[in-house]
């Protein structure tokens, strides 16, 4: 008897072992849009190309052209602005494509998002689709690699969490 009870414990630990698996969500995986940040970018609108560095500050996010220096975009909830010379203007709305780059670096976590692991490339990644966005997100750090909306495409040179 004590055999058998045996047996069935260990064939119930294996089971359990074995459906061990991590458990992720948005929420795991965008946990370093609500820290503060550094990025450097490469941004693809419409088969243009640019460059350009993004660091978020609390609720802000200040998005730098490479080119054109001087002058940085101002992004948060309630529109943007642009800083030069230490003076903040005011816009009050955000071109369409800085607008997609903030929306890209404040995704919500709230509805319906499709969560596939793969390994393009032999890197492992999270594939994250919802909302017409698809975020390609380190498997390990757990950090942007790659985010595409409509025809916005942003690749994501470097990262580091402050």
């Amino acid at each position: 008897m004590k055999r058998i009870f045996s047996f069935f414990a260990c064939i119930l630990l294996v089971f359990s072992l074995c459906s061990c698996t991590e458990s992720v969500n948005m929420g795991v995986l965008t946990e370093y849009q609500r820290g503060d940040f550094e990025a450097e970018l490469q941004i693809k609108i419409g088969g243009k190309e640019s460059l350009c560095s993004l660091e978020k500050k609390s609720e802000r996010l200040f998005l730098r052209l490479h080119g054109l220096d001087g002058f940085t975009f101002v992004l948060d909830k309630s529109g943007a602005g642009i800083i030069s010379g230490g003076t903040e203007i005011p816009l009050g709305y955000a071109p369409l494509s800085v607008r997609d780059v903030y929306l890209l670096f404040s995704t919500p976590v709230a509805g319906a998002w499709k969560i596939e692991k793969s390994n393009p490339g032999g890197v492992p990644v999270y594939v994250c689709s919802g909302d017409g966005i698809t975020l390609y997100i380190d498997a390990c750090s757990h950090l942007p690699l790659k985010i595409i909306y409509g025809s916005t495409e942003v690749n994501v040179l470097s990262f580091s969490v402050k």
